[in-house]
């Protein structure tokens, strides 16, 4: 239950930066405050998984986790360059955070 968590984190961190970039520099209010909640419900539930997940682990998969998804809604929904090496370096992250979750203990 405490990787479902991890994994629920990482995504509302993906949507924390989402929002971030959405927010025009905080101008835009709605965007604003999505930014706010959904970065208060990643660092909770990021909180609440590393109760009994190790420390390092738990924070290099919820990191992956955000850094990969921005990267991929950068390139779906902005328009943001899909180069084949940055292809191959989001694999290598994807990578990581699997093999943390099956040898992270």
């Amino acid at each position: 239950m405490d990787w479902l968590i991890l994994v629920i984190a990482g995504l509302f961190e993906v949507a924390f930066v989402t929002t971030m970039k959405l927010s025009n520099g905080f101008k835009i209010k709605r965007y604003t405050a999505l930014t706010i909640l959904s970065g208060a419900l990643s660092f909770y539930l990021l909180s609440l998984a590393l109760t009994t997940i190790a420390l390092g682990t738990g924070y290099a998969v919820w990191t992956g986790i955000g850094a990969a998804g921005s990267v991929l809604v950068g390139m779906i929904f902005f328009k943001e360059s899909k180069q084949l090496a940055k292809i191959f370096f989001l694999s290598c992250i994807l990578a990581g955070v699997i093999g943390l979750k099956i040898f992270g203990g």
